[in-house]
């Protein structure tokens, strides 16, 4: 049986605010808009290749009653992510500032989204043969 990841579903209060997080912070965008009739929101990565995204990340307007630990990113170096740090801590939704983990972690930072999820950036994570 072959297995991949194809989803994540995040509830959230406000579409358009979530869209803007995403777009600005991960690089996603809309790939499917299910308004003004319907309640989610498909996001995935810019500058894919042709075919079908890598994954999709799917906002659900509704109530926030549970999150997820975390969802990861991996940014092309330390820069980005000191770059990522400073404009969340300028928008004060920095939850931890960056720092070198090293070995499987490499250097992080976290920022909130506008419903308090919490998104790791990271550089330098050993993704490769996993």
């Amino acid at each position: 049986m072959t297995v991949r990841l194809t989803h994540v579903v995040l509830k959230v209060r406000d579409l358009d605010r979530s869209i803007a997080f995403y777009g600005r912070f991960c690089g996603l965008e809309p790939v499917r808009d299910g308004r003004p009739k319907g309640h989610t929101v498909w996001l995935a990565p810019r500058r894919r290749e042709a075919g079908l995204p890598a994954f999709v990340l799917v906002l659900y307007l509704t109530e926030v009653d549970c999150r997820i630990d975390h969802l990861g990113f991996q940014v092309e170096d330390r820069a980005e992510v000191d770059r990522i740090a400073a404009d969340g801590e300028r928008l004060g939704i920095l939850a931890e500032p960056q720092f070198d983990g090293g070995g499987d972690i490499g250097y992080v930072t976290m920022l909130r989204d506008p419903d308090g999820h919490l998104v790791e950036f990271t550089a330098g994570q050993p993704l490769r043969g996993l």
